[in-house]
């Protein structure tokens, strides 16, 4: 991904995670209520995986991206893509800071990623890998047009995969 690349809504701003976004990361995965549903994570694995998103933009077109306030620049979290070759599927993820929560921005980030994805992207199909009991997540997913299908493991959680097909977002943006 170029450095230049970024998503606009009216309210954010969304560019590629960068090695400079590894403080802003380790602090937002510190939440307890982040690590209860994504589990703990440490500065040398935010490292690894900024580093393996920026491969992913270099080999597959996607990747992670913080999410901005557009009016402060204040780092709020991050969304995007994200390809799980165990399963051959393409998930689009979020997580946001306390204070950014409930606001609407996880839907508002994740539906810009989601429409640009199908938008660039030759995928039939996007996931949601979400844990049982995450019910913020839930809601988001369903305000996307996500349906609950499949019962799976990640990492070796369980999760609810969630997902809605082309198709179905072709029809919600007609």
């Amino acid at each position: 991904m170029q450095s230049t690349f970024l998503l606009e809504t009216e309210r954010l701003r969304l560019r590629a995670v960068t090695p400079e976004d590894v403080e802003e990361l380790v602090r937002l995965h510190d939440d307890p209520e982040v690590a209860r549903y994504m589990g703990l994570r440490d500065r040398d694995w935010h490292e690894w995986r900024i580093e393996a998103s920026r491969e992913e933009w270099a080999e597959r077109g996607h990747g992670f991206v913080v999410v901005l306030d557009a009016g402060s620049g204040r780092f709020l979290g991050r969304t995007g893509l994200k390809f799980w070759p165990e399963f051959g599927e393409t998930e689009l993820g979020w997580v946001l800071r306390p204070e950014a929560r409930g606001h609407g921005f996880a839907t508002e980030a994740a539906r810009a990623v989601l429409d640009w994805g199908f938008e660039s992207l030759d995928v039939p199909f996007v996931t949601a890998m979400i844990r049982p009991g995450n019910d913020p997540s839930v809601a988001v997913a369903e305000r996307l047009g996500m349906k609950a299908g499949r019962r799976d493991e990640l990492n070796g959680d369980p999760i609810v995969v969630y997902s809605i097909e082309r198709e179905a977002w072709e029809r919600r943006r007609a």
